[in-house]
């Protein structure tokens, strides 16, 4: 009799292990599914942000070519006044000595004149 009670017993117990171990595993197949759950998500995060980064980094190309060419086009007009500017010094220059030279030889023919 009291080896059917040790063997129930036995028995008992390992029921209960077994349950232990069927809610341990449910518990465990449960960690993992959420586990997936939160790689997947993880991994379209990363898809997002690695497609974004790539959005940024033609926007940025873009940009510093747009800053590139306008620094070259500044460059070039500001060469461009600087060569008119000399031009127009050098028309200055030559026109009032034109002018002073003709106001000089207006000034001698009216002196010969009063002669």
């Amino acid at each position: 009799m009291e080896l059917e009670q040790l063997v129930e017993q036995h028995e008992d117990k390992l029921k209960q292990h077994d349950k232990e171990l069927s809610r341990l595993n449910d518990m465990s197949v449960e960690m993992q599914k959420q586990m997936n759950d939160g790689l997947t998500r993880v991994d379209e995060s990363n898809r997002f942000l690695r497609e974004q980064n790539t959005r940024q980094s033609e926007q940025n190309a873009q940009i510093l070519q747009a800053v590139i060419k306008g620094n070259e086009s500044s460059d070039e007009h500001q060469f461009q006044l600087k060569l008119l500017d000399k031009t127009n010094f050098w028309k200055l220059i030559f026109g009032i000595g034109g002018a002073s030279a003709a106001i000089y030889t207006i000034i001698m023919e009216v002196i010969k004149l009063i002669k």
